[in-house]
This record gives structure tokens, sequence and C-alpha cells, in this order.
């Protein structure tokens, strides 16, 4: 059963979670070093680094061969370590390993040449960089191939098809044809490992043109990029969050690329330095590191700490200006976690301490779960429910957040009402104008979706602003909306005829950490439709669930990812679910749904786990 979510947090990692002997050397298996990559030879080597677990395992495994490990969790169900999905503590999972991949077989048949291709692929990715891969191709192909340059991810099995060449066979070659790939694509990654569904239900055909000489057939024409499977993509793409600093410069923002295992290291450092994505810009404190770059282009780990070595581009930076660098490098070396050796240099001097006085973590803020019950504020926290506040007239509420602060509640008619700590009102919100939909944002702030679904409202400690969405579609509008925890990110659900499903943009703040403005562009992060709800679990995870149209056969469905990458499918309760909210119930992290009967439910670590009811009788759900 695989776990739904991964914590983030170091001040709650578990110490003593090893690698229990794993990696003892360099010379685990008699392959090539430069094909395999030092970063892959050596993932786990660094000392007091978090447990990378199933990711761990299957770059280790590129170099250890079918490696079997069991996850280091929470004691509450949830991984708090590793950068992709673990097993629950009491099962394990043999990683898949692409060590040994077979080259082309003598007389094989074209079908079967890019067959073969397909099979190395993975490898490439993971450990050997296309060395079998390109034995493939023919001399001039693998020469201008760049399998590192982008991926297509596809679903099902590729159905490999012969088609006659119309264009002239190249002199000396004996025949030439092409092979068209039928494959159901589900999302792909740019050069920067960043990822992007895709429509499932459209098939896409991706072509081969293959020249016979001396009797064999190899591949000598093609697009740049890997096509690999789902059920590859996470065994050789790594997760790494790029953290990033906000325009406040006080919070971090983990910006999450999908890099190749082999040399996660090296590429990981360069997006740190390189230009944010588009749907980030406007939210990021400017940095000034166009000039900086790796001095080689290699970050190996000796003796149990990891190297990097900067060009004299670092020693312009103000000593403010490099910290923050350091100390970026640092937590996305990490994931997140900044216990660990590492040396940074600039041209050679040593900037390994320059972020020492730099307090930014990656340490989540605790939310609370409260519900709306029969007139009372109910808090979720502890072991039981415990009544906080009363707030009667608010049987039929469509929506509610609310704090140890206060909070809102959307009333039945769409207007929002402002609550105080105890739960009594304190006058409508947004000049009593009808609202979709309501959601918690940073530090109490209501966050509010108009009516028509084309504007976003917030409220602030009385202040009030209005934004709108440069990217929003004419015919589009949002259904509903969640801000992560540290406050830079929001996800929004869409529905219409130019967008549909999850998007994603970015969240400028001040100094304060008040609101400041949108960014100017969006990234996708799922193309399924009717999406009704949705929620941070954590700062990487993002879960949300569907509710099919009225008359629609459909079942509902909850989804979750690391955001952006792929979707999972899970398991909801029997029933209708009307809305969900994450934070803490019951001593520890947890999510929870409501479902029309007023039931209240809760689950930690996958969603296909035990569900346990937290409260009944209940009008609305909500965090803060």
């Amino acid at each position: 059963m695989l776990h739904l979510f991964q914590e983030h947090d170091p001040a709650r990692s578990l110490q003593g979670c090893k690698l229990q002997g794993l990696f003892q050397g360099a010379d685990l298996i008699d392959l090539d070093e430069s094909a395999i990559g030092t970063e892959a030879k050596e993932v786990g080597m660094v000392a007091g680094t978090k447990l990378e677990t199933a990711g761990a395992a299957a770059a280790g495994a590129a170099i250890v061969c079918c490696v079997t490990m069991t996850a280091c969790s929470s004691p509450f169900g949830l991984p708090i370590s590793g950068s992709v999905q673990t097993l629950a503590p009491v099962e394990q999972q043999t990683q898949r390993v692409y060590t040994n991949p077979q080259g082309p077989a003598d007389d094989a048949q074209p079908e079967t040449i890019v067959k073969g291709f397909y099979d190395a692929m993975p490898a490439g990715v993971q450990s050997d960089g296309y060395r079998v891969a390109r034995e493939f191709l023919t001399g001039s192909a693998s020469a201008g191939w760049n399998g590192d340059s982008s991926a297509l991810v596809y679903s099902g099995t590729p159905d490999f098809r012969r088609r006659a060449n119309t264009m002239s066979t190249p002199q000396g070659a004996e025949s030439s044809l092409i092979v068209e790939v039928q494959l159901q694509v589900v999302g792909s990654l740019d050069s920067h490992g960043v990822y992007t569904p895709t429509d499932s239900s459209t098939i896409s055909k991706v072509p081969y043109i293959l020249i016979k000489r001396s009797g064999q057939w190899r591949i000598s024409s093609l697009e740049n990029g890997v096509v690999i499977s789902t059920a590859d993509f996470e065994q050789v793409f790594r997760q790494v969050s790029v953290y990033q600093v906000s325009t406040s410069g006080k919070q971090l923002i983990p910006d999450v690329r999908w890099l190749s295992w082999r040399n996660w290291r090296t590429q990981a450092v360069g997006e740190v330095l390189s230009d944010a994505p588009s749907w980030l810009e406007g939210v990021l404190r400017g940095t000034g590191l166009p000039t900086i770059k790796l001095a080689v282009d290699s970050v190996p780990v000796k003796n149990n700490v990891v190297e990097i070595h900067l060009n004299s581009g670092i020693n312009a930076l103000n000593e403010e200006e490099r910290g923050l660098l350091v100390h970026r490098i640092r937590l996305t070396m990490g994931d997140g976690n900044a216990e660990y050796a590492l040396k940074i240099t600039g041209d050679g001097v040593d900037y390994s301490d320059a972020d020492a006085n730099v307090k930014l973590t990656t340490e989540q803020p605790t939310a609370g779960v409260y519900t709306l019950t029969g007139g009372h504020i109910v808090s979720l926290a502890s072991s039981s429910p415990l009544r906080v506040g009363e707030a009667p007239g608010y049987d039929d509420a469509r929506g509610f957040v609310f704090s140890s602060s206060g909070g809102a509640v959307l009333r039945a008619d769409g207007v929002v009402e402002c609550l105080k700590s105890d739960g009594a009102s304190c006058g409508v919100m947004f000049s009593g104008e009808s609202m979709r939909s309501i959601t918690e944002g940073l530090d109490g702030e209501v966050w509010a979706v108009s009516e028509n679904g084309r504007e976003l409202h917030v409220s602030d400690g009385g202040k009030e602003t209005d934004l709108k969405l440069d990217w929003l579609g004419a015919a589009d509008s949002i259904v509903a909306l969640a801000v992560s925890p540290e406050g830079c990110r929001l996800a929004l659900a869409v529905e219409g005829e130019d967008t549909n499903g999850v998007m994603m943009t970015g969240v400028a703040r001040n100094g304060d950490k008040t609101l400041s403005g949108l960014s100017k562009a969006a990234t996708q992060v799922s193309v399924l439709r009717h999406v009704t709800m949705l929620t941070f679990y954590n700062d990487l995870n993002l879960v949300y669930a569907t509710t099919p149209p009225e008359g629609n056969s459909e079942q509902q469905e909850a989804w979750r990812q690391m955001a952006p990458g792929p979707a999972n499918a899970q398991r909801l309760p029997n029933g209708t679910i009307t809305s969900m909210a994450s934070g803490q119930i019951s001593l520890s992290r947890r999510l929870a749904i409501v479902d029309d009967l007023g039931i209240v439910r809760s689950v930690s670590g996958s969603l296909d786990g035990s569900w346990t009811i937290a409260d009944s009788q209940v009008t609305a759900l909500g965090a803060q």
C-alpha cells in the first residue's frame, strides 16, 4: 500500500535511519564509472542526510541491483523522509533496476529494435548515460540525440507498427522504413525537470526512421528526449525540491522538479542557479545569479561531503545574497534538511558556512482542523473533539474557515460572514457580495472566489484585496482554491473551454508577509475534469477530489500528487464527499473529509488506509 504523503519537516525527522551498510564504497559492481556517474554511485552516503527511502533504493539499485529496504516513517504512519512515495513500515518493495539492459540482437526486426531502445532508455536516465540505448541508433543519430532534453511519460503498453518510408533511402543503406509507436501519453518533462500532465484520452504517435546497413536495422532519425512508462518514471527520475525564496525574504517555496537519478545533484545545483519557472515570476526574491555557474559540471560526494565548486560569480554577491544562495543549495541537496556536510567554494574561496546566520527553514506551521456542528465550533486537534465557540444559525453553511483568532463562514446565500474567536459574528465580508467558495490563507487570511468564478478576494485583518488572474480564459471559471502552507502558492480547480483541471500560480508577499499580488502565469497540475475540492496536505502534496455533474454515472474520485508531478488515484469512503481539509487531528497530521450526511472521517498515510470517524452531524469543515 503506497503512502500518500511525504513529510518534509527536518524537525521531526527520525534519527538513526541508516542504509544499513548497503553502500560501503565505490566498488559495488563492475561497471564503467563514467557510465554510471559519481552521484548515482554515492546516493545515501552523505552523513546526516535524511534517508531517501524509496528514491534512494531506486538510485542505489542502479549500483547494487535489486536492493530491498523498508522505509522509515513517523509514529503516526506518515513518511517523514525521502523524496518519493514510500511503503508502510510493515511492507517492503524491491525496486526495479536497469543496470544491465541488452543491446540489439543480430538480425533483429525493426519493431524489435525500437522496442529494445525503449527497454534501454530507463537505464540511460538512471545509471548508464544511454550507453546501451545508443547501440540501437546509427552513429550519426547517436551523435545528434539528446536523451536528457525532455521526457514523455506514458501509461499502458506501447504499440509498435511498421510504416512505409516515403522518403528516399539514404546512400549506402539497403532499405529504410518507419516504426510508429502509439502511446497513451499522460505527462511530459522539459529540460528543467518541470512536469506537465497531458490529457491521456488522446493517443500520441511517435515515429522512428530506421535504415538497414550490412543486414542490420538501426534507428537513423528520432526526436530528442526519452519515452518512459509510468511504472519506470519514479524509479529513474528523482523528485527534488529546488528551494526558492519569496519576495518577502521570509518564506521558502519548494519548486518541485524531476531529475535523472544518475546526476541529480549536478542538475539540481544548475536549477538553483537558473531562472525560476514562469508561474513563479514576480513572487521570488531577486538573486542576481546569472553569472554564477558550476566550475566543474559535476557535484561529487567525497568522504561523505557533498562538494560544489562554483565560479567566481559568487564572489560578487553581498554577504546576505551569498548566504541565501548557499542555504538554498543546502536545502535542495538535503530534501529540506540543512543538517549535513556540504562544501561550497567559489573560485577557490570556501563559502560552506556562508548561511550560518540564515534562519529560513522548511518547517511547516501547524494547522488546526475545525467543524461547524449544530451551532458549535469544534476543534479536532486533540484526541477527542473540543467545543471552542458558539456559532448558531449556520446549519446550511456552504463553507467554513476558522482558527484560534477567528474565521469566516460562507452562508447558504453566498455571503461571507466574519467570525470572532468565540464564534460570534463580526459582520459581513467582501461588501456582502455573493461568493462561490472560501478557503484559509496565511496567518488568518480568508480567500474567496466570486460567484461568477472570475475574481478572487482576500481578507486579512480587515483589509480586503481584489485579485484577477491574467491567465484565466474568457470562458473559464474557478470552482475551488487552496493556499499552500507557506502562503506563496495558490492551487485552483478550474472548469471551462480553455482550461480544465487544477492550476497552480504564485503568490507575492511583502516584507511583513502581507499579500502584494499574484504571478501573471500558471502551471497545469492536473487535467482532470470536475474537480470541486482540494487541499495541500503539506508543502509538497496536493489532494483533490471530483464531483461528477448530476446525472453523470461517473463515481467520485480522489487524487494526490506532488505538485507538479504524476497523479495517483485514491479511494474515498462510501457516500458523497462534500469538502476536505488537512491539519492536526487527534494529535497528528491527517486528511479529513465530510460527506453529505455530516460525518467527518480522517486518515493518515494513504487514502486506502483506515478511515476514522472524527465527528458527526457536521455542517461544514475547515482549517487554518
